[in-house]
């Protein structure tokens, strides 16, 4: 696949996930529903769905969405799809759809709401833009486009962070096990947010802000060796980021996350710290 090929694939993918994401936080709540008025056609919703399980079966490893990996979306996405099938979509969404709604939320790691999604009321209006103000920066190169990781092995990143961030998950990991795919989880990060240029200097500020911080973070987890549990510092880093990128609310969610601990999140998903 050459470097034009991987920027459509990965745009492709990346407005699919964002629109099925979209329409699964609306069908996990009647009072957002309710809220935003108008429900979208069920071709709509089915088309989507569809979609989106195309998409994530077009992962660089085989079966990413035929089970064979631990973080697997697809079955998930498939019971919200057969739940869907017969419903006229209206504000009042069955319990069936709301549950298999959610749970699709959930594998793509995306937290539940503050207050739960019962009491959720849809996103909060997008402030209006400014004016636009072309991005001054060069385009993204061919080598930053190609390696874009797929959903997968970002979402896999944000579950390690909340591991590392969380003070209950950080008893529960050796320090060796934790520290292992770091560098590797922190370049996906990276590598997924570098290419992106925006034409809106609050926008470009917000983005510029959050590269330093997980440049930051990267130097961070360079200097620790995982002979023992990672320093304070480093534990606010990851805290950090996941806040700025909207997956955990506070820094008092993180204090309570405790789950059980899937190593698939601490495999490195590439060689690049090993």
């Amino acid at each position: 696949m050459d470097a034009d090929d991987a920027s459509k694939r990965a745009a492709r993918v990346a407005h699919v996930v964002s629109r099925a994401l979209n329409l699964a936080g609306l069908l996990a709540s009647s009072r957002a529903a309710r809220k935003a008025g108008a429900m979208p056609p069920r071709e709509h919703v089915l088309e989507l769905l569809s979609e989106l399980l195309t998409v994530i079966g077009q992962g660089p490893e085989p079966g990413l969405s035929a089970g064979g990996r631990p973080l697997d979306v697809a079955p998930q996405v498939e019971r919200l799809l057969a739940s869907c099938q017969g419903w006229s979509p209206s504000a009042e969404i069955p319990a069936e759809i709301q549950r298999a709604a959610r749970d699709m939320l959930a594998v793509f790691a995306v937290p539940e709401p503050p207050g739960g999604w019962d009491g959720w009321e849809g996103a909060p209006p997008e402030a209006p833009p400014g004016p636009e103000d072309p991005d001054p920066g060069l385009p993204p190169t061919a080598a930053e486009l190609a390696a874009m990781p797929d959903t997968i092995t970002f979402a896999a990143a944000i579950v390690w962070c909340g591991y590392l961030a969380s003070p209950k998950m950080v008893a529960k990991i050796p320090p060796a096990d934790l520290r292992r795919p770091a560098l590797a989880h922190i370049d996906s990060l990276l590598a997924t947010f570098r290419p992106v240029r925006r034409s809106h200097p609050e926008m470009r500020a917000w983005w510029r802000a959050l590269l330093e911080r997980l440049e930051s973070f990267r130097a961070l987890c360079e200097a620790w060796d995982g002979t023992e549990a990672p320093p304070l510092g480093l534990q606010i880093a990851a805290r950090a980021v996941l806040m700025q990128l909207n997956h955990m609310s506070s820094s008092e969610e993180l204090e309570a996350l405790d789950e059980d601990v899937n190593p698939f999140y601490l495999r490195s998903p590439s060689p690049r710290d090993a």
